[in-house]
């Protein structure tokens, strides 16, 4: 088993993964809410000269600060599934801001029917 996430800047194509990752019978996925690096720096109670700058640029609430994490557990069989159903929806992912998606190896499974 394998928990695959991905973290998404483009929060508008949230439901339109979730579809793709439906329809391509994956089940079972969670979203949420992330925030990356930048948007962390911005909002530090600090006084270090570069730490004020990025915060300058970065301030706010906009909606370029928010991620999505999506996760989904998945047989390993099935992870070439759940690539392939996000990257239809976001395109290659090498592309800026396309988003980042990793694998983590699971040693264990309890509450999903399908963990065998």
């Amino acid at each position: 088993m394998t928990a695959v996430f991905f973290v998404l800047k483009k929060i508008d194509l949230v439901d339109a993964i979730m579809n793709s990752l439906a329809e391509a019978g994956i089940r079972g996925g969670t979203v949420i809410d992330s925030a990356g690096m930048a948007g962390s720096i911005a909002k530090m109670n600090s006084n270090v000269a570069m730490v004020q700058l990025l915060r300058g640029i970065l301030s706010g609430e906009d909606d370029s600060h928010k991620s999505k994490t999506i996760f989904v557990i998945v047989r390993d069989d099935r992870i070439e599934t759940v690539k392939k159903a996000i990257t239809a929806v976001t395109g290659e992912l090498s592309k800026p801001n396309a988003g980042i998606m990793f694998g983590i190896p699971i040693s264990f499974v309890d509450g999903i029917e399908d963990a065998d």
